[in-house]
């Protein structure tokens, strides 16, 4: 096989010594995607490990489409600007290391955009699951199916503006997941891109940006899957992402009557990643708060659908913060109503 020269969508993916299960699976699921000629830009952020390294060479030389782009650890945020800069596609679309897109969902996104010229970004259905598939949602199927069950029955959503409510109330749109997007690589560019001031949440500051350049179109079909893992990012800095989206929100609130975004980028600048030594002495990785807050959430989900792999999950939250009590509370529940 021989790369395209101009693809029409190009898929960013930014990673960090992910496992590499986690990672092929994403990889394979982007490079089946059908109906458009697409290249994957997969950006290392630091040093991904021989095995992983080797493992993606040996995928690209089986399908050059893959390309993949080594730097310096510095943050995912990072990442995606060096990919998306290095992207040739009409379109830039994204997917999280551990989840799949679902058969047709870039062939969905793209006709969308084709058929609405003034259309700067398109989101789908998402599904979420656990760490191994289990389901977090209702009626979703375990495990994550091959292909969307309702793609031939849902319409997409004719775009629409979504700057339309005063700048205080944000944007008239629910963008489900920040890997369900499909975006306009010149909006992308022309609204200045992703903001290395955002480490966390530098999507929603992306998108009200965005929202004064074009409309908005959605697929209700569920083509994107998402998995939460009790580690991962939005699990850990859930508090940091909500920080930096209330100011991403002020700031769009002041870009509207015309006041500089200076002080607030500042603000942005200072939430970061809490350093793993002060003064060479490492913080101690036990007991890890944030990490069984994230078990917590995913073993509270599954117990609310009534499936019994949530005491698993919940043990493992008390294992790493035996003083949450809601989650003795929780794994008494499941311990007596669940089988």
């Amino acid at each position: 096989m021989r790369p395209p020269r101009r693809p029409q969508v190009s898929v960013v993916l930014g990673f960090a010594q992910a496992p590499l299960e986690r990672l092929l699976d994403s990889l394979d699921s982007v490079l089946a995607q059908q109906g458009v000629v697409l290249e994957c830009v997969a950006v290392a952020d630091g040093w991904p490990g021989a095995g992983v390294l080797q493992a993606l060479h040996a995928l690209r030389r089986r399908d050059p489409r893959l390309r993949l782009v080594l730097q310096p650890h510095g943050g995912l945020t990072r990442a995606l600007r060096r990919g998306c800069r290095l992207a040739r596609g009409e379109a830039i679309a994204r997917i999280d290391v551990g989840d799949r897109m679902l058969p047709g969902r870039l062939q969905r996104q793209w006709q969308l955009l084709q058929d609405y010229p003034d259309c700067v970004l398109v989101t789908c259905g998402v599904a979420r699951y656990g760490p191994v598939w289990e389901p977090l949602d209702p009626c979703l199927p375990n495990p994550c199916p091959a292909a969307p069950s309702d793609l031939s029955t849902a319409a997409p959503l004719v775009p629409r503006w979504v700057n339309t409510l005063p700048p205080a109330a944000g944007i008239a749109a629910d963008v489900p997941h920040h890997g369900s997007v499909l975006l306009r690589r010149w909006a992308y560019r022309r609204a200045g891109g992703y903001r290395a001031a955002f480490y966390y949440a530098q999507d929603w500051d992306l998108w009200y940006r965005l929202a004064q350049l074009g409309s908005f179109g959605h697929c209700p079909q569920t083509l994107y899957a998402c998995r939460l893992f009790d580690g991962g990012l939005s699990s850990r800095h859930w508090r940091e992402q909500r920080r930096l989206g209330a100011l991403a929100l002020q700031l769009y609130g002041a870009r509207a009557v015309g006041q500089s975004e200076r002080s607030g980028l500042e603000r942005a600048r200072r939430i970061r990643p809490r350093p793993r030594s002060l003064g060479g002495l490492a913080w101690p990785r036990w007991p890890d708060q944030r990490r069984a807050e994230g078990a917590y959430f995913i073993g509270e989900r599954l117990r609310r659908l009534g499936d019994p792999r949530s005491r698993s999950y919940l043990r493992q939250a008390l294992r790493q913060a035996p003083w949450l009590v809601k989650g003795w509370v929780r794994l008494l529940q499941a311990a007596v109503a669940l089988p």
